[in-house]
């Protein structure tokens, strides 16, 4: 697949010496596991967005964090450059494109631009894997990593809370923060945003206004 879209680039090119545009968008359709395709759809019904624009946002956050590319670094047979990092691959290692994994494992359909794509494409040749493959394993270390999960939702929280409601939320979590004795378990915007998802939904439907249901009856209990 990912072969057929590098010749949908090129042909053009070739036939009718059009040049191609740069911002071309490319097709990255990976299979994930039952349980990352849920977790993606969450993150999707919570913001409102795409899966597609879900998948890629957190596919192009974890491709430039370090953190992620640590934790995928054990799978590498061939040596990855990160920056100024060079991790070296083990060529004794089970290439990632022979790892088959039973159970269901719907697709999601994103689209990445030439740069993101290119940069996929040197991932999945340190992973000895498929395009599409290497986009799966991606999207899985980057949803594990709670900084990015927790960034992706509070960028959506911050954008639809009118000034008022972002002061009152600011307070709120200062309040639940301040002198918290479970460290292992410190509060954060996106277990905020779960809690509330998962007790107002069936009545809000909507992130904004289950937001807004908890922050006032917090503010009236205070």
């Amino acid at each position: 697949m990912e072969r057929e879209a590098e010749r949908v680039i090129k042909e053009p090119e070739k036939k009718t010496g059009k040049r191609v545009r740069s911002d071309r968008k490319i097709d990255i359709k990976p299979c994930v596991e039952y349980e990352l395709y849920e977790c993606i759809s969450r993150l999707s019904h919570i913001t409102g967005s795409p899966m597609k624009t879900v998948g890629e946002t957190i596919c192009k956050k974890g491709l430039y964090t370090k953190i992620v590319i640590d934790n995928l670094a054990i799978h590498f047979r061939r040596d990855y450059r990160f920056r100024n990092t060079v991790f070296m691959g083990n060529k004794d290692l089970l290439s990632e494109r022979r790892k088959k994994t039973p159970g269901i494992k719907p697709r999601v359909s994103m689209r990445f631009d030439q740069r993101l794509y290119d940069d996929l494409a040197e991932l999945a040749y340190s992973l000895d894997t498929t395009i599409s493959n290497a986009a799966a394993l991606l999207l899985k270390s980057s949803i594990q990593n709670t900084n990015i999960v927790n960034e992706y939702i509070s960028k959506y929280v911050q954008s639809i809370l009118d000034p008022e409601r972002k002061k009152q939320l600011e307070l709120v979590l200062a309040y639940i923060q301040k002198d918290n004795p479970y460290e292992a378990d410190e509060a954060s915007l996106s277990r905020l945003i779960g809690y509330i998802m998962d007790e107002f939904m069936e009545k809000s439907r909507n992130v904004k206004k289950a937001v807004e249901t908890w922050l006032d009856q917090f503010i009236e209990k205070d």
